[in-house]
């Protein structure tokens, strides 16, 4: 993302910029609360180096919205530090999930039960006391030589908190919204193992199967046992005693009395190994223990003195070795799960790659004691003393390096002094040393010559320190070269310049998505961002992850791509837009270029080792290493054989041989002064696991190293000193992630249509779900999406095709099949025609699996839909004049049957099938019912045309008849009517003239 420029708002009495900054959205996604931010300049101005920040989500604090100020639900805040730490800290280890707990802890303040919290890997940091009740619980079960309030232990996982106070144990789980979590988090601290009397918390930084475990180990009358408890989804539960049925493991090495020291689990084996004391006998034992099998198995026992050290840095244990008159105490043990080195370490450090055979290291003297062991999982690991001595090593070395404190730091540090850094006082404490994804990290507490205190994360340079320590130890002589005189320092690196060439592009290997999104642009003058316009940056960006992460159609688009369908119907509007932005005409004021929000697919190799990759079945990471000696000026006074090709060798260092080989090809270019080694790592093909994309991948390693290059070979940078001639790659070995399997509808259309000759689409048709005829052959074809390389190829593997539920008409009709029906309705047990609803098309190819289900593959994927008696698709009653059509789920899986991939595809997706026939019986019915209208349609018709003449003479006659009765009728009533009329007119005269007359006989009688 790049940043978008914003002016603060302020007085500013300047026309120049006065307070500005730039904005980038946060793009949080779903299932995730870890996020690291990498900031880095565009090159131009002011040459800034990167920084990296982290922003996690805190599930343990919340916003007071009156006092607007943060409160933590696990205790009270503490404010002042001096009540908290001082300068006579004493450094202990910061435990928590490798590289997934948003929150991270560190106890062990003395006399408190305050921690120190943070979600920015200490880059802040709080003191919490927490809201715990300090109880003592001695008992003779239980004995406790002393009370402290301290927090002994802590743990901290993706969502839960774990604490030791004394022998009691407590958990508190987040709230975060953004997990799948079954909780919403506690309220109060929860103990638990109540009726346990615990010694100490061990970690297990890696989970497994979505599951995270804390060890804990059984003290007092638990001695020689040990718990698990497991933290799933925010749910917290706890095994019982970790142990076989017929004892615990002091029983296991007939012992009456032992104590299990230290536990480590190792994931890849599902195995746990302890390291035991006899606390009769004396004698400490490396035991392993098995769940699955609850049996213990010895491994290896110490032996009881220290042995003598050699020149070259290591004493294998064979037995044959000399001893000193030192003893030998372990006090721990430290596993990495990527290489399977497994340390013991105490007053010696011991090192093994199968847990059975061990080499001593002779490097770390006798006289200190290692007080916790650090590893960085990316091939170093450091070792921190009872005083405050920081020893660091490289994994597949066999030496062991005092850094701090050290002449090289001190030197180191006076330098920094006189440069004013800030990162250093006058007087420091470690509060803890661990790594992070920067490398070694400090946390000090400073004061400065006033007293005021101030607690910092500071880098341990250890690049800088280990190339002071040559500088400081490398032999000299005095030399004269054409006259002059010169110091000569001897060469301890065997090369001068290293280069990595002939990488394939990364993407596919490393497995990282990239997007590349821009700010959308302002209408404004100044280029200034408002608040608008950083809104639809961070809705933009929102739209852009919820693609990412919602991209798992089943059936696979025209364009490989999530962001296609984003643009794909404004993509032909986009010069309108851009001329609309031109003239600043845009709407809002802001103008979104669609170009500049894409998924990168083809980066380049950067000429180094990436971290890690993945390798699936039968795959191969190859690239090329130059190794050049020292030229004639360079090698000024050095023999040829102080500076020959002959001392430049590579070894390699594998953690798992039997699942990955590596090739190396030597060849010498004398005439360059240069050694070519052409190297291949490659998967072996036998890891036997099969699953779905990304999960439960063997986690392995490669280490590649120069011969006698360790902490000898730097070269300097920009920004300092770098040591080189060591890296470790990590490896894992199985499905990939970002791959699925998707069903070419395009493909399936193109070549069913092609096999059939014809094409019927349904009355209907619906593009994003075309039909396919019922009795037609239908051809499944599908691919297999890579979405990190943008890579679209047809899958040619070996599948199981099931159809897994249905429904007539419509999609809301479909119900999923029980396992039975499942079996009845696709193997080939399922009728007297094998499978009830489908068949091959070619009979001839017949391979099943144990169940009798069908495997098809990419030449063999005809089928033929029959829907026999009792199917669900049988007998399907017709709605209308149309034939009934059918929506199938349908399930394909190659698990079991494809022996080209580490990958279990499974897809489910849903195919539309019209014109169903209709079951014999419905057809016999409609035949006949048929059949018979047909007849009686004949019948009226031969009888319409015989009997017609005469029922249309009678017709007419009738008709004649009918008319002349009604034209008689009407004449009838018309001669009625007339005489009628002429009987009321002479009437109506009559009385008239009868009315005249009568006034002249009144007139009369008057006169």
């Amino acid at each position: 993302m790049k940043a978008a420029p914003a002016r603060l708002t302020g007085r500013c009495d300047s026309e120049e910029v006065c307070l500005m900054c730039w904005f980038t959205p946060m793009p949080m996604m779903n299932g995730s609360v870890v996020m690291e931010v990498l900031v880095k300049s565009n090159g131009l101005g002011i040459l800034m180096e990167d920084k990296r920040f982290s922003i996690n989500i805190n599930g343990f604090a919340k916003m007071d919205k009156e006092k607007k100020n943060t409160v933590y639900t696990i205790g009270t805040k503490v404010t002042n530090m001096k009540d908290v730490l001082s300068l006579k800290e004493v450094s202990r280890p910061l435990w928590a999930t490798y590289r997934q707990a948003p929150v991270v802890m560190i106890g062990q303040v003395p006399g408190s039960k305050i921690i120190l919290l943070s979600d920015t890997f200490f880059d802040d940091f709080s003191a919490v006391e927490v809201a715990i009740d300090s109880c003592w619980i001695g008992s003779l079960s239980c004995p406790q030589k002393n009370f402290s309030s301290s927090i002994m232990d802590t743990i901290a996982t993706e969502s839960t908190l774990f604490i030791r106070q004394n022998q009691l144990v407590y958990y508190f789980t987040g709230s975060y919204s953004a997990l799948h979590m079954e909780t919403s988090g506690s309220v109060l601290w929860t103990r638990i193992l109540n009726n346990i009397c615990v010694k100490k918390l061990n970690p297990v930084p890696f989970s497994v199967n979505n599951t995270e475990y804390v060890i804990a180990i059984g003290g007092g009358w638990q001695d020689g046992e040990f718990f698990l408890i497991s933290v799933k989804d925010g749910i917290v539960s706890v095994s019982g005693s970790m142990k076989p049925k017929n004892g615990t493991v002091c029983e296991f090495i007939q012992s009456q009395e032992c104590a299990i020291l230290w536990i480590v689990f190792a994931t890849t084996g599902n195995k746990f190994v302890l390291l035991v004391e006899d606390l009769v006998r004396g004698g400490y034992y490396i035991v392993s223990y098995r769940q699955a099998q609850e049996k213990f198995q010895l491994l290896y026992q110490l032996p009881k003195f220290i042995p003598k050290g050699s020149d070259k840095g290591f004493v294998m244990l064979l037995g044959t070795e000399q001893y000193t008159n030192h003893t030998l105490i372990p006090r721990g043990l430290a596993l990495n799960p990527f290489t399977m080195m497994l340390y013991i370490w105490g007053n010696v450090v011991l090192q093994s790659s199968d847990m059975v055979n061990y080499i001593y290291l002779s490097s770390f003297p006798s006289t200190s004691f290692i007080k916790y062991f650090v590893h960085s999982y990316q091939g170093h690991y450091a070792c921190v003393t009872d005083n405050e001595e920081i020893w660091v090593s490289m994994e597949g070395s066999s030496l062991l390096v005092k850094v701090y404190p050290s002449d090289p730091w001190r030197l180191h540090r006076t330098l920094e002094i006189i440069r004013k850094a800030i990162e250093y006082g006058d007087k420091e404490a470690i509060i803890s040393v661990f790594y992070d994804r920067d490398g070694l990290k400090q946390l000090l507490y400073i004061e400065n010559k006033e007293g005021k205190a101030r607690v910092i994360k500071r880098g341990v340079p250890l690049d800088s320190v280990l190339t002071y320590r040559q500088l400081n130890s490398a032999p000299y002589h005095q030399m004269t070269y054409d006259g002059k005189e010169y110091i000569q320092f001897t060469h301890r690196c065997p090369f001068a310049v290293m280069h990595i060439v002939d990488q394939p592009l990364p993407q596919r290997f490393t497995r990282m998505e990239h997007y590349r999104a821009e700010p959308p642009k302002v209408m404004n003058p100044t280029k200034f961002h408002n608040v608008k316009s950083l809104s639809v940056y961070q809705g933009l960006i929102f739209q852009l992850l919820w693609l990412h992460s919602a991209y798992n159609r089943p059936y696979a688009d025209p364009v490989h791509d999530p962001t296609w369908r984003w643009w794909k119907n404004k993509e032909q509007d986009a010069e309108y837009y851009f001329y609309v932005a031109g003239i600043r005409k845009s709407s809002g004021g802001v103008y979104v270029n669609m170009d500049k929000y894409v998924k990168v697919y083809k980066l380049k190799a950067d000429h180094e080792l990436p971290p890690q990759i993945y390798l699936d079945k039968k795959n191969a990471y190859s690239f090329i290493v130059f190794l050049s000696i020292r030229t004639a000026k360079q090698s000024l006074g050095e023999t040829a054989a102080e500076n020959s090709l002959d001392a430049i060798w590579i070894t390699v260092i594998l953690s798992h041989p039997k699942y990955v080989a590596v090739k190396l090809e030597r060849q010498e270019l004398i005439s360059r002064g240069s050694v070519l080694y052409e190297v291949m790592i490659s998967d072996t093909g036998l890891f036997p696991n099969q699953d779905l994309s990304g999960k439960n991948l063997l986690k392995g390693s490669v280490i590649f190293k120069v011969a006698h290059s360790s902490v000898n070979c730097y070269h300097y940078t920009a920004n300092g000193p770098r040591i080189k001639g060591t890296k470790m790659m990590l490896i894992n070995i199985g499905c990939p992630p970002g791959k699925r399997l998707a069903f070419d509808i395009t493909g399936t259309l193109q070549y069913t249509t092609k096999k059939n000759k014809r094409y019927f689409d349904c009355i209907n048709p619906d593009p994003e779900m075309p039909c396919f005829f019922f009795s037609d052959a239908f051809y499944p074809s599908f691919l297999i999406q890579d979405m990190v390389t943008g890579h679209s190829g047809p899958f040619e593997g070996s599948y199981i095709f099931k159809i897994i539920g249905g429904g007539a008409f419509s999609q809301k009709e479909i119900r999923y099949f029980t396992e039975k029906d499942i079996l009845r309705y696709n193997s080939v047990h399922g009728g007297t025609s094998k499978s009830l609803i489908w068949l091959r098309e070619d009979t001839t190819f017949g391979e099943t699996d144990e169940e009798g289900f069908h495997i098809l593959s990419g030449a063999d994927n005809g089928i033929l839909f029959v829907c026999q008696k009792n199917s669900p698709c049988y007998d399907i009653t017709p709605r209308d004049m149309a034939a009934p059509d059918y929506f199938f789920v349908v399930k394909v899986s190659n698990r079991d049957v494809d022996q080209t991939t580490y990958c279990d595809y499974a897809l489910e997706f849903i195919i539309h099938v019209h014109g169903l026939r209709l079951s014999p019986t419905r057809a016999i019915l409609l035949m006949q019912v048929s059949l018979f209208s047909l007849i009686g349609m004949v019948l009226a018709y031969i009888f319409i045309h015989i009997v017609g003449p005469s029922i249309k003479n009678f017709a007419n006659n009738l008709y004649k008849r009918v008319e002349e009765a009604i034209v008689f009728r009407a004449a009838s009533s018309i001669t009625f009517s007339s005489s009628l009329s002429s009987q009321s007119s002479l009437s109506n005269l009559q009385s008239e003239r009868s009315s005249q007359s009568s006034p002249n006989l009144v007139h009369t009688e008057k006169q």
